[in-house]
This record gives C-alpha cells, sequence and structure tokens, in this order.
C-alpha cells in the first residue's frame, strides 16, 4: 500500500509539475506577442499562463473547434493572451485613477 501511495505521489508531482512549467511557457509565450510595455513578473506569468489555458480551452470547446495537444497549446496561447489584454487594461486604467 505504502509503494502505491508513493508511486502515485510522485505521478501527481510530475504531473504538478509538468503544468507549471507547461503555463510558464504559455505565459511567456503569451507575454512576447503581446505589444505592451508592462512589468510583469513569472509569477503573474505562470498565474496568466495557468489561467489562461482554462480560459482558452473553455472558449475553444463553447466555439466548438477541434481539440488535442496542438489545439490546447494554441488554446491555452489565446487564453493568456486576452488574459493579458484585461490586465493591461486594468493597470492602465488604474494608473489613470
Amino acid at each position: 500500500m505504502k509503494v502505491l501511495l508513493a508511486a502515485l505521489a510522485t505521478v501527481l508531482g510530475v504531473w504538478l509539475l509538468l503544468n507549471l512549467l507547461g503555463a510558464l511557457f504559455v505565459g511567456f509565450i503569451a507575454r512576447k506577442i503581446f505589444p505592451a510595455r508592462d512589468k510583469v513578473g513569472w509569477p503573474m506569468i505562470l498565474l496568466i499562463g495557468f489561467l489562461g489555458g482554462i480560459v482558452g480551452k473553455v472558449l475553444f470547446f463553447l466555439c466548438g473547434l477541434p481539440r488535442g495537444l496542438v489545439m490546447g497549446f494554441i488554446a491555452s496561447i489565446v487564453g493568456a493572451f486576452l488574459l493579458l489584454l484585461v490586465y493591461h487594461i486594468r493597470v492602465s486604467m488604474s494608473s489613470r485613477a
């Protein structure tokens, strides 16, 4: 039983690490595509990449677009780009006030 729990913990740890690295990569790509000059640190890029993956995949699902590894990656970048746009609008509105 202990071996099974240890294997499950290892698999979940690797899964979490790969998802965090993927989210960081997606956020980094979306940040490089986005033309704004806002200072965005790596924790915000990680969060935007992670949430952008969820938003993009839900939007692609609702639009009826095909699913798969490549389309999931593209959907994640689109979602992260949209979240960066919202973040930029929010930062620019708060700096004017």
